[in-house]
C-alpha cells in the first residue's frame, strides 16, 4: 500500500467582501468603526467580508421564500 496522499485539485475561487460604493462617507465610516471596535476586528475588510456573506445568505433566503409561488 502506498501512503495516504490527498491532492486537491479545486479550488473555490469567488469573492469574499465588497467594498464600498463610496470610499468615504462619514456616516458609513463611522458605524464601520465602532462595529470593529465592537467586535475586535483587525480591520475593515474583515468587517465588509462578514457583511457580503450575510447579505448573500440573506439573499439566497429570500430567494428560497419567494420560490414556492407559481
Amino acid at each position: 500500500g502506498g501512503k495516504m496522499v490527498h491532492v486537491n485539485f479545486y479550488r473555490n475561487y469567488g469573492k469574499t467582501f465588497k467594498k464600498p460604493r463610496r470610499p468615504y462617507e462619514k456616516e458609513r465610516l463611522d458605524a464601520e468603526l465602532k462595529l470593529v471596535g465592537e467586535y475586535g476586528l483587525r480591520n475593515k475588510r474583515e468587517l465588509w467580508r462578514v457583511q457580503y456573506t450575510l447579505s448573500r445568505i440573506r439573499n439566497a433566503a429570500r430567494m428560497l421564500l419567494t420560490l414556492d409561488e407559481k
